[in-house]
């Protein structure tokens, strides 16, 4: 924790020089959104060599493939029976339910299901929302889940820690898209489902894959409405 403290602090200072001001003074799409997350990949350097001298091993604190044939515990609530599907499955199936759940919800709170004009924009920019969404959902996994799983996978049970993270991960998701409460319980939610499946698999590519398309999404409705 005191390392991303540090790294948040170090970030937004560099963000508020005059260099990094000048070499994105623009507003547009691919400057706004590539500024953002340049800063975040220059944050996990530091903080991935922490967790890997800290754990030894990159499997400590989750940074591998994991097994994506291994078994989706039972989620009643959402009507997952216990070792009915794997998780490579299972993450992909979610990853496009969820995407079309926040589709769903742009249309409602965003355009009243009317056609924004800037659709026209999507495909001369679906390079840079691809990178941009692969970029940031590994960068943002390695914070909220990552950091957190492993600093606490031996000192408190798998549910506590998947708990954590997805307290952590739905406060820092208060001011983001879609933002305040509802978007931060809406983001406790998505990062607590995202860790469970890190915990079971042992890895982060079923969570990189949903978070990826998820952020897919986000980015294209904000190159839309821009």
């Amino acid at each position: 924790l005191i390392t991303i403290l540090l790294i948040q602090a170090g970030t937004q200072y560099l963000s508020n020089t005059s260099y990094w001001k000048t070499a994105f003074a623009g507003s547009s799409f691919v400057e706004s959104i590539g500024s953002n997350i340049l800063l975040k990949a220059l944050g996990i350097m530091p903080l991935l060599a922490v967790m890997l001298i800290a754990s030894k091993s990159s499997e400590g604190f989750y940074i591998s493939k994991g097994d994506l044939s291994a078994k989706a515990h039972k989620i009643g609530w959402l009507g997952i029976r216990e070792g009915a599907i794997s998780w490579g499955k299972l993450a992909v199936i979610s990853a496009v339910l969820i995407s079309l759940g926040t589709v769903l919800l742009t249309l409602v709170t965003a355009t009243g299901f009317s056609v924004p004009k800037g659709i026209t924009r999507l495909p001369n920019f679906l390079p840079f929302i691809l990178f941009f969404a692969l970029l940031n959902s590994f960068c943002e996994g390695l914070v909220y889940r990552n950091a957190i799983l492993g600093a606490l996978r031996n000192s408190l049970s798998p549910q506590m820690t998947v708990l954590c993270a997805a307290l952590f991960f739905g406060f820092a998701h208060y001011y983001g898209i879609p933002g305040g409460s509802l978007g931060a319980i809406m983001s406790g939610l998505l990062g607590w489902y995202m860790c469970r499946s890190m915990v079971e698999t042992n890895g982060l590519v079923s969570a990189w894959i949903i978070h990826f398309l998820q952020d897919t999404v986000i980015f294209s409705t904000v190159c839309v409405l821009s």
